[in-house]
């Protein structure tokens, strides 16, 4: 004997869940809670499509100011040569994955003027080698501006924390708006259980045969 193969429902989850939410699911099956329920879950869908578009501008507003202040940053310091005057020295504490090093050394400022200071320099360099610096109009030592990698950088891992804050507030919503549906399915199939089940199982006929 072979059984009929049950029928598939010939809408993807997500387009079904849209149809009740939406009350056009006319299926009588469906229950108010049912239609509760995808309204959740398509908010939830909403609350992250709103959640990557907030990320996404946060990151490219971040990334046009931040590439401006970087330019005109960039526009005030000049890149001089230094000639290193000591072996270089580990400072304490690890830098980039490695260690940090600096040495003393001298160059000239935008004016033509000898200037000494600490500049960094890679491990291993020995006195009388030159290394590149940055240099405000000063002529102090100053870190080298951002480059656009560092500027798109920072802006991603803004538009990313801003993606997971939001994220995480609404799918936490999500949960709890769920948790609440499924305490009140509870109740509700407790109510109609404590209803039908004398009559269900004949305990009401017996009952009343008794009385």
């Amino acid at each position: 004997m072979t059984t009929a193969p049950e029928q598939a429902d010939p809408l993807p989850p997500f387009r079904r869940h849209l149809r009740q939410a939406l009350g056009k699911d006319l299926n009588p099956m469906v229950r108010p809670i049912d239609r509760s329920r995808s309204r959740a879950l398509a908010l939830a869908v909403l609350g992250i499509g709103l959640a990557v578009l907030g990320g996404a501008g946060a990151a490219a507003a971040d990334f046009t100011v931040v590439r401006h202040q970087a330019s005109v940053t960039a526009a005030r310091l000049h890149q001089v040569e230094a000639v290193v005057l000591t072996p270089a020295r580990r400072q304490s504490g690890a830098h980039n994955g490695g260690w940090r090093y600096e040495a003393d050394a001298a160059w000239a400022d935008p004016t033509g003027q000898r200037t000494t200071g600490d500049v960094p320099v890679p491990g291993g360099t020995a006195p009388g080698s030159t290394v590149g610096i940055w240099v405000d109009d000063a002529g102090h030592s100053v870190a080298p501006p951002l480059g656009s990698a560092a500027v798109a950088a920072k802006a991603a891992c803004l538009g990313l924390f801003l993606l997971g804050s939001l994220g995480v507030l609404v799918l936490a919503g999500l949960g709890i708006r769920l948790d609440a549906l499924d305490r009140r399915a509870d109740l509700a199939w407790q109510h109609s259980w404590a209803l039908l089940e004398p009559v269900w199982s004949g305990r009401a006929s017996r009952d009343n045969r008794t009385g």
